[in-house]
């Protein structure tokens, strides 16, 4: 048991090594990239949301 639990720790830091991290700037792109469609995809619903609360208010 012993030596499968060893195999698999030395497995486990081989792997870890070959992990390829993004640099901060990357990181912030991205995140400003998901900022801003969240943004952008808050407002489109406000709009609809607006847009259907008119409709419904001629309705009734």
């Amino acid at each position: 048991m012993a030596k499968k639990k060893d195999s698999y720790l030395k497995s486990v830091r081989k792997e870890s090594k070959k992990i390829n991290w993004p640099t901060k700037k990357t990181t912030l792109d991205f995140t400003s990239l998901v900022l801003i469609i969240s943004v952008i995809a808050g407002l489109i619903i406000r709009i609809l949301d607006m847009i259907f609360s008119g409709l419904l208010g001629l309705i009734i």
